[in-house]
């Protein structure tokens, strides 16, 4: 399990098409928040990061953040892809608390 390691939690959506041939590239493309091709429930499944095994928020990232990185600039500098970003980061927030250090 990789949760007591992980301090920064990236929000993204993916659209399960794969490409390439390793691990990582099997696990499909990253595609904006409001992709119609995006197949996940952001704050759903952000929750099996940010809770633990019993459902309880561990508030144990201390970040969170977008993972845009791999977008080419025109498209971040749109302030629509960043209303879209903050606007799934809140509702990942509403769903599973504040994520902050627990030390």
């Amino acid at each position: 399990m990789l949760r007591p390691w992980t301090i920064d939690f990236h929000v993204a959506q993916n659209d399960a098409t794969v490409k390439g041939s390793g691990s990582h590239d099997k696990t499909g493309r990253h595609c904006l928040t409001t992709d119609a091709n995006g197949k996940l429930d952001i704050p759903r499944h952000a929750g099996f990061w940010l809770r633990n095994e019993d459902g309880e928020p561990t508030k144990a990232c201390r970040h969170i953040c977008w993972d845009g990185c791999m977008f080419p600039n025109e498209v971040m500098m749109k302030p629509k892809t960043w209303n879209d970003i903050l606007s799934v980061m809140i509702a990942v927030r509403d769903a599973h608390g504040w994520v902050e250090a627990n030390y």
